[in-house]
């Protein structure tokens, strides 16, 4: 995780350098949904004729950042700070009969770091890569193991994330309105295999992530 951490200073170092040195700034506000799922399931105790099975559950997100656009050339930087909800749907299987399911919810902290190539027209599409660093704020759900629903003690404190997506931004003076959609692939294996996660060894995130805002500042 310190390597992760210190790409993000590095990001970081990179953006202030290059407002240094001459950029377009502009301020962004956004709001949407999430349908994520867990990479992962627990180990079946007791019954082995039981399965589990992960299905995608909604969420929400919301967050404000800073881009850094770079004269000449269609690239930005931006950097971003909110609130992203993720999680699962476990589904029980007897055989192969549903039973039940189990929710699970996990809040984050999200600091993003992207990279956003664009394409030239008053609708302006958009690409995005790069990170997504998630501090863990609250983990609930069914507990396989010693313990009850709050999962969080057994739960890693930090997410990372690769991520990729899209955009369309429709360019105005002063407001410039956007949507777009990013896929966050998890890297790090959030249960410590210890306490209500005993028998839940991996568990990595996936997400869609579903945004419209704002950003200020002429494109």
């Amino acid at each position: 995780m310190k390597k992760q951490l210190w790409v993000c200073f590095l990001v970081l170092f990179l953006v202030v350098s290059a407002q240094a040195a001459g950029t377009k700034t502009g301020l962004m506000a956004w709001a949407g949904g999430t349908i994520s799922r867990y990479e992962g399931t627990p180990i079946p105790v007791g019954i082995p004729e039981t399965d589990y099975k992960n299905s995608w559950r909604t969420g929400f997100n919301l967050g404000l950042g800073l881009e850094l656009k770079f004269a000449r050339i269609p690239l930005a930087f931006r950097l971003g700070l909110g609130y992203l909800e993720k999680g699962t749907k476990l589904d029980i299987y007897y055989l192969d009969t549903k039973t039940g399911s189990y929710p699970y919810r996990l809040s984050t902290l999200s600091h993003t770091g992207l990279a956003r190539m664009n394409f030239s027209g008053k609708w302006t599409p958009y690409l995005l890569f790069g990170y997504d660093l998630d501090f863990i704020l609250k983990h609930r759900g069914q507990p396989f193991g010693l313990g009850g629903p709050d999962l969080k003690p057994d739960t890693r404190k930090i997410d990372f994330c690769l991520v990729a997506g899209a955009g369309l931004e429709f360019k105005g003076q002063k407001m410039s309105p956007f949507v777009e959609v990013r896929y966050h692939h998890g890297l790090v294996n959030l249960s410590r295999g210890t306490g209500s996660l005993e028998y839940y060894p991996s568990i990595k995130s996936r997400a869609l992530v579903l945004g419209a805002g704002l950003k200020s500042g002429k494109s």
